[in-house]
């Protein structure tokens, strides 16, 4: 079977999102069970919750097997296709990370006329709002886990100028903080 770069990315990903299930499923067992982890009764639990979880990768895999899986471009209204890079940063106008009382936010702003590229960005993020503001279009993705799961995902994969990638770290660690947070509060 011919390889496909699409589906090889959305199993990455699966595979990615099923590990970090499974990683902070064992961490909550170990702060909530830490004796029992020194027994044998709590190393076969730990071991059978391992065999369960891969058992899912590999099935999701095979299941993915069976579909010809194309990756979903960003596209603007002319079929040109847009990317991260070049042709995105010169539709956006500024891109702001902020985390306001705990909330993280990230917001992307264009020129009005360019409302189709945030809405294939929107698209692509599969989450967040646009609306105006003082005569600018805004995508505006707000929380912990929309940013964690979708900007997340997004922006970790695209290179960054220097100052604006700088930037996204910083934030990047403040949400990851509110996530571990959330996760342990």
């Amino acid at each position: 079977m011919k390889n496909s770069p699409s589906r090889d990315q959305l199993s990455k990903s699966l595979d990615r999102r099923v590990k970090h299930l499974m990683i902070k499923t064992l961490e909550r067992f170990e702060d909530s069970f830490p004796d029992l982890d020194n027994t044998r009764e709590g190393q076969v639990f730990k071991g059978d919750l391992r065999t369960s979880f891969n058992d899912v990768l590999r099935a999701q895999r095979d299941e993915l097997l069976d579909y010809e899986i194309d990756y979903r471009q960003l596209r603007m209204d002319d079929n040109n296709t847009l990317s991260m890079t070049q042709t995105f940063m010169r539709s956006v106008q500024r891109v702001t990370f902020d985390v306001i009382s705990g909330v993280p936010s990230f917001k992307i702003y264009t020129s009005m006329d360019r409302r189709n590229v945030l809405t294939a960005v929107r698209a692509e993020f599969d989450t967040g709002v646009i609306y105006e503001d003082n005569g600018d279009i805004v995508l505006e993705i707000v929380g912990v886990k929309s940013c964690v799961d979708s900007v997340f995902m997004i922006m970790d994969r695209y290179s960054l100028h220097s100052s604006v990638r700088a930037e996204y770290l910083h934030w990047r660690s403040k949400v990851v903080e509110a996530y571990r947070r959330q996760a342990y509060g």
